[in-house]
This record gives C-alpha cells, sequence and structure tokens, in this order.
C-alpha cells in the first residue's frame, strides 16, 4: 500500500510541477483586426445578474457597430426576458433569443448555445455567463488573440470572494482548475476551458460539428468544444491580458458548490479518448487523494505506514503549494494564500467525493433542471 501510494503521489507532484512550469510561459500573439463579433449569453432564471452583464458588455472599447450581444432565454420562470426586452430598447445590438427554437437533441446548456451562436451574425463568438462580470476592455482584448490561424482563445475567469474562508476556498479552488487550463494551453495541449470567458470563430465551430458529437454530455459547451476544436486544423491561443479576464460569483450555498463541481466532473470519463493526457491526470489526482484517505483508514485499524503516509502529504503539501505560490503571482490573486491550508485539507474528500460520484453517475443539470 505504502509504495503505490508513494508512486501515485509522485506522478501527481510531477503533474503539478508540469502545470507550475507552464505559468513561466507567456508566449503571445496579437493582431490589430476588427472583425465582427457576436456576443451570446445563455440565461435561465436570472433576473438579479441579466442587468449587470448587459451593462458590461454593452459598454465597451469596442466598436458598437462591429459587435451584438445575443442572450438566449432558456425557459426561465422569472422576468429575465422581459428584462432583456428593455435593455434591447435602449441598445440596438442586443438580441433576445429562445432556447425553445434549438435542436431537442442537444442536452441542458448546450442548447441556449446553440441557438445563440447559429443565429449570431458575427464572425467571431464570445460567450459568458449571465452571472458574470467583464472589463470595458474585454471584447477589444479577446479579439485581438484572434490571428490568422487562430480558432479559439481560452480566457481566465475567477470568483470574486469576500473575507469568509468558505468563499475564500472556491475562489482557490476554481484559480487551481484554471491554471490547469492555463499552463497546458502554453504548452500546446490544453486540457480545459471554462464558458464564462471563451471566444471562438464560429466558422471553427461548424467545422467540427459543433455540439453534436457531444450531445447528450451533462457539459461539453466548453472543454469538449475545445477538444474537439484541438483536433482540427485550428490553433488553440490564451488570454494572458488582464483585461480579458472575467469575473463571477461564489456558490451561494454549499450544495450549490457540490453540485456545480458534480456538473463539471459528470463527463470526465470522455477524456479517455479526447485527451488521455488528461484523463491521466483526472485518474491520478483522483487515486492519490482516494489512496491517501484509504491509507489513513488503514493506521485507524492498525495496519499501514504512519511515515510513509505523512511522506506522502508533505509532498502533496509542497507540489501545491508552489503551484498555488505561482498561480496566486500570475493572475494577481495573493489574497488567496491563507486559504491554502483548508483547501489542502479539504481537497482531499472532496476530490475523492467527485470521483465517486462520476462513476456512479450522479448528475445535475444547469440551471437546477433535470432532463431525460
Amino acid at each position: 500500500m505504502t509504495a503505490l501510494l508513494t508512486l501515485t503521489v509522485g506522478l501527481y507532484a510531477v503533474a503539478l510541477l508540469f502545470f507550475t512550469l507552464g505559468l513561466y510561459l507567456s508566449k503571445e500573439k496579437r493582431t490589430d483586426s476588427r472583425p465582427v463579433v457576436s456576443v451570446v449569453i445563455p440565461a435561465r432564471n436570472e433576473k438579479d445578474h441579466i442587468e449587470t452583464v448587459l451593462h458590461d458588455v454593452t459598454h465597451q472599447t469596442y466598436p458598437a457597430d462591429r459587435f451584438e450581444v445575443v442572450v438566449v432565454d432558456d425557459e426561465s420562470e422569472d422576468v429575465t426576458p422581459n428584462l432583456v426586452r428593455a435593455f434591447s430598447e435602449q441598445f440596438p445590438n442586443v438580441r433576445l433569443l429562445s432556447s425553445s427554437d434549438g435542436n431537442p437533441r442537444l442536452k441542458h446548456k448546450k442548447r441556449p448555445l446553440d441557438v445563440g451562436i447559429r443565429g449570431a451574425e458575427g464572425e467571431i463568438i464570445l460567450q459568458t455567463d449571465a452571472d458574470c462580470r467583464v472589463t470595458s476592455r474585454w471584447i477589444e482584448v479577446i479579439v485581438s488573440y484572434f490571428t490568422e490561424d487562430v480558432g479559439m482563445v481560452i480566457g481566465h475567469s475567477q470568483i470574486d470572494a469576500d473575507g469568509t474562508t468558505a468563499q475564500q476556498v472556491e475562489a482557490l479552488d476554481f484559480l487551481m482548475l484554471s491554471t490547469a487550463g492555463r499552463s497546458t494551453a502554453q504548452f500546446g495541449s490544453p486540457f480545459a476551458a471554462t464558458g464564462q470567458n471563451l471566444a471562438f470563430r464560429k466558422e471553427a465551430f461548424l467545422e467540427v460539428g459543433g455540439f453534436s458529437p457531444f450531445a447528450d454530455a451533462l457539459g461539453g459547451d466548453d472543454t469538449f468544444l475545445l477538444q474537439s476544436i484541438r483536433k482540427s486544423s485550428w490553433e488553440i491561443a490564451t488570454a494572458l491580458d488582464q483585461h480579458s479576464f472575467t469575473r463571477t460569483v461564489p456558490s451561494q450555498s454549499f450544495n450549490a458548490f457540490i453540485s456545480q463541481r458534480v456538473r463539471w466532473a459528470s463527463d470526465s470519463l470522455y477524456f479517455r479518448e479526447a485527451n488521455p493526457l488528461f484523463f491521466f491526470v483526472i485518474v491520478t489526482t483522483f487515486m492519490a487523494n482516494f489512496l491517501i484517505l484509504t491509507s489513513l483508514g488503514a493506521i485507524l485499524f492498525g495496519v499501514g505506514s504512519i511515515t510513509g503516509l505523512l511522506n506522502c502529504l508533505v509532498l502533496k503539501f509542497l507540489a501545491e503549494g508552489f503551484l498555488m505560490a505561482k498561480a496566486t503571482n500570475v493572475f494577481d490573486k495573493r489574497e488567496l494564500r491563507p486559504a491554502f491550508l483548508p483547501w489542502f485539507l479539504f481537497q482531499i474528500p472532496y476530490v475523492v467525493y467527485m470521483g465517486i460520484v462520476t462513476l456512479t453517475g450522479g448528475k445535475q443539470a444547469w440551471g437546477g433542471r433535470h432532463e431525460g
């Protein structure tokens, strides 16, 4: 048991070292072109947020006659559609569409997104969520990464956390996940992206079949699409400019946090074929934490090596700590560093739980709605 634990945690530490090294790379190419852009925002019961994000995306430095904002209502049960219509009366480049007109084969968030993308007039699609905030230069900066051969640009998003430990831990957890996407993209093999800040050419989306290859998956509107475009002839770029970053709100409760993470983890098995290296890292991460818990249980029953477990915990702590230190520096989130110890302790059972839920098929649909 000790040998297996040491080997697995060692592999996990190597993966984190790889992520850390990627943060030292900052290669990027920019362009001054001004293509027509469509900002696509899916929205379901977002009356508390939709006006704020619409204010952000309509007050941009990018020429107003070169972009539109397409909000796709996904069967909201509140006044979200009415708020968007009111906004469209003031800003002619804001449009409202409905997911009810979409492809019934597409599940969950992919249906409203597909409606918005296919109905968009822009050459470039910028995607964000209704509960996000964007800077006034967001469109301008993201678009500047679309050089001739780039089909997708991975943006960065971060959580606006207050001083509570729970929100700080959530924000740090989200940052660590985002870091993996940023790091691997710099090596030319991006693992993941977030739909809170993602951009791609409409041509590239249509070329790979849009969301159809993974229509039944719970997720896929961001990372699966990334993997599809990665396998095509298009290049993937990462937006490193802080003016391109988006912000989002923390989960309203612990249950909401877990539900969100279950949603993100639910399609992990897809990566066995889509990106075997990413799948290997997912499995290694799960096994490292699972074996730590198993070893702890064995020790409690008088079996196993305390020294071996402690050595592995120290190695894991150092590997995650170095990655956290570099990530919080790169993304200017050093205020999250005090949350590292509680995050480190919470992450072990949390990752194991996510893995078990993934294997047993536990799912939670987007917007709290289950779909068959």
